[in-house]
């Protein structure tokens, strides 16, 4: 109880400093980017798991294709969910999406995406004999290099995300 009490003032403390040394609008912008990264990261660690989980079942599991085609598979199948957390939850856009100005541009990034995992996988899993013959050498060398491709990934499509596909137009001010 002590500490939490403690973490309660330090950060009224750092707010407090933050808002004099940066002023309260650009407090409060940090304060909205911050949150909205962190929506993202819960957003992106929920997309990213669904994906390995159908990698693991359609690869490693149930054997129902190359490592090549599960990765397609498993990628297809988490752009879908990734997309509306990061829209509508991480950056609380609502309403129809736009296809010219979210929607073409989310699938761009997701092709980038498919293009990078399916090559990392191909390419680790024909170089898996360098840790042996095994079954289990091959399934975590095929489900670690996906994860890593997306986590490679990762900052970019935020940086993109926020700066051009989600991003509200900027506020009209009466100074003119």
């Amino acid at each position: 109880m002590e500490t939490e009490k403690k973490l309660i003032v330090i950060r009224r403390l750092a707010s407090r400093v933050l808002v004099r040394v940066a002023g309260e609008s650009r407090y409060r912008a940090l304060r909205a980017l911050w949150s909205r990264f962190w929506k993202y990261a819960t957003g992106s660690a929920i997309s990213a798991v669904f994906s390995q989980l159908v990698l693991l079942f359609v690869y490693s599991i149930l054997r129902l294709e190359s490592p090549r085609g599960a990765a397609i598979t498993a990628t297809l199948a988490g752009a879908v969910p990734s997309y509306f957390l990061n829209r509508n939850w991480a950056w609380g856009r609502k309403g129809r999406s736009s296809l010219r100005r979210e929607v073409f541009p989310y699938l761009a990034m997701a092709i980038v995406g498919l293009i990078f995992s399916t090559w990392a996988v191909d390419f680790s899993h024909s170089h898996v004999t360098i840790f042996g013959h095994s079954r289990l050498a091959e399934d975590i060398v095929v489900q670690g290099s996906y994860l890593g491709s997306f986590v490679v990934l990762w900052f970019g499509k935020f940086a993109i995300m926020h700066r051009w596909l989600f991003q509200s137009p900027e506020p009209v001010t009466g100074s003119d």
